[in-house]
């Protein structure tokens, strides 16, 4: 484990500080909770970064999935005129 000194306003540091007492932990686990959460793991990752990361067997479709989910009670039917605007 690596330690790290950082110096922020005064302000901010009152603001940790009662986060972390909120929470009933330290400022230092705040703080590093803060920064693995929003520093990048590597440059060129985008906030879909989830994406890829699990594994399917060759040929199961989103279908296949959906109808599975559906079948074992998940999820409902959706009908064939749905859509999922995602921008």
């Amino acid at each position: 484990m690596t330690e790290l000194r950082v110096t922020v306003p005064d302000e901010t540091a009152e603001r940790l500080a009662r986060e972390a007492a909120d929470r009933g932990t330290s400022a230092e686990d705040v703080a590093a909770e803060v920064l693995r959460l929003h520093a990048p793991l590597r440059r060129g990752t985008s906030r879909f970064g989830f994406i890829g990361i699990g594994q399917a067997r060759q040929g199961f479709s989103a279908r296949q999935a959906e109808e599975r989910l559906e079948a074992e009670g998940f999820v409902s039917a959706l009908s064939s005129s749905s859509t999922l605007d995602l921008w």
